[in-house]
């Protein structure tokens, strides 16, 4: 499996797992701060993902 497609599908459960946290946790919570966090992560890696399968300025 090509290594961009590897950061999307990781990146996207990541995120989903991020925005399930924050929603079943209560706010400002530590719960709630690591789910922020793994939303955080998830959306930098569709973003590499996305941005290792342009090509930009070549």
């Amino acid at each position: 499996m090509e290594r961009f497609v590897r950061y999307v599908v990781v990146g996207g459960a990541v995120l989903v797992a991020g925005l399930w946290t924050v929603t079943l946790s209560e706010t400002q919570s530590l719960a709630w701060a690591a789910g922020v966090g793994l939303v955080l992560v998830g959306v930098a890696a569709l973003a590499d993902g996305i941005r290792r399968e342009l090509d930009v300025g070549r």
